[in-house]
């Protein structure tokens, strides 16, 4: 199980995904506190069959607004 604070691009959970893979383990799932889903990167992780819980899914970013999923 991975647990990561923020999840935009899906970069950096690439790489822990893949030091997983290397050590011979299976992942269970990653929890992630808050994901940024404006951006692609846990929808391209999902689609690969990854399984995401995500604590905030947060949809835009204003200058003055942010606005959650519900």
């Amino acid at each position: 199980l991975i647990i990561d604070d923020f999840l935009a691009t899906g970069n950096a959970l690439k790489g822990l995904i893949e030091i997983v893979e290397q050590s011979g383990a299976k992942l269970a799932g990653v929890g992630i506190l808050i994901e940024k889903t404006f951006q692609d990167g846990g929808k391209e992780l999902r689609d690969k069959g990854v399984k995401i819980e995500s604590i905030a899914r947060i949809k835009s970013i204003g200058s003055s607004k942010i606005e959650f999923e519900k």
